[in-house]
């Protein structure tokens, strides 16, 4: 028997929808969230969940053929990787009667469908397709930017360093929309089904401690000499390891806000003021960036549960 989500699901689910939101292809969570329906065994299956399924499996197929047809290089790799890490994610949770957590299994995913889209656009285009991507993922950014300064001039100065930062890191930034789409795709398919393990807590958020090595190989490839696709390749896994830090960064906040009393509340509003803000901004990401790093070291959470079980105990004595 499942137990019951706990309380900040709710708040992770939000967080998730709301990143999906703001980045990413519909079909990234409507495809595996219909295939998680129709293929995975559940507990409790509502009868209108089949239709749903597909409906909303049609929906997301005609979104990527439409998206395939637009005749950009970029969208077709976009539509086919969809359906390939798709594919990855139902097929590594239905090798596992007892699957690991969403993490390690969208992670996973995300490998599988990033080598065998590779290869395809390899066997298709040849090499000379990522200079053909990455200048359409510019073309895309700069349209992008173009609109935000019409509508907020000041934003001109940042123009042409996020049109590089966009057009360099999009595999990275198509990778954390994987993560967030997967994760969005699973949660709905919970709440829907009543499968799988329960989730945990985000203050329990962590990742394994050799994504440090993303890190490491981020900053080589700003130091180092080193080819044009050994710089893409580094930046972009140094992203996505930094955004899974700043996440670990978080949580060890949260745990510790907890225990001295701090309310979830009055942190999302701290964190509001600071993405209104854009110097305290530049300063609370890299911060938790930080956190998150040191805790592989340190273990931050481990050592506030030992003071506090070990605390008493002192007391007594």
């Amino acid at each position: 028997m499942n137990a019951p989500p706990r309380r900040d699901s709710w708040w992770r689910l939000g967080l998730a929808l709301l990143a999906f939101v703001l980045w990413a292809h519909p079909s990234l969570v409507g495809l595996p969230f219909a295939a998680l329906l129709l293929l995975v065994p559940g507990e409790h299956r509502p009868g209108w969940s089949q239709p749903l399924a597909g409906l909303i499996g049609a929906m997301s197929a005609s979104l990527l053929v439409l998206t395939a047809q637009s005749g950009a290089r970029l969208a077709a790799v976009t539509s086919a990787y969809i359906v390939i890490v798709t594919a990855a994610f139902i097929g590594l949770i239905l090798m596992r009667p007892a699957p690991p957590p969403i993490l390690r299994q969208t992670l996973r995913a995300l490998l599988i469908g990033g080598l065998a889209t590779g290869a395809l656009i390899q066997i298709l285009w040849g090499s000379e397709a990522w200079g053909a991507l990455a200048w359409e993922a510019t073309r895309e950014a700069g349209v992008t930017m173009r609109s935000l300064v019409e509508v907020a001039p000041d934003t001109f100065m940042i123009y042409e360093p996020m049109v590089r930062f966009v057009s360099l890191t999009w595999p990275g930034m198509l990778a954390l929309q994987t993560l967030a789409g997967l994760a969005l795709a699973w949660h709905l398919y919970r709440r829907v089904a009543a499968a799988g393990p329960a989730p945990s807590s985000f203050k329990d958020f962590r990742m394994g401690d050799g994504w440090v090595w993303g890190i490491v190989a981020w900053l080589g490839v700003l130091i180092l000499p080193v080819s044009n696709v050994l710089h893409v390749a580094g930046t972009n896994l140094g992203l996505v390891a930094s955004v899974l830090f700043m996440l670990r960064g978080a949580a060890i906040v949260v745990t510790f806000a907890e225990a001295f009393g701090v309310s979830v509340v009055a942190l999302v509003i701290m964190a509001g003021v600071a993405a209104a803000l854009a110097v305290p901004l530049l300063f609370v990401l890299p911060g938790l960036c930080t956190l998150g790093i040191t805790d592989t070291w340190y273990q931050y959470r481990r050592r506030l549960a030992a003071a506090r079980s070990a605390g008493p105990t002192q007391s007594k004595d």
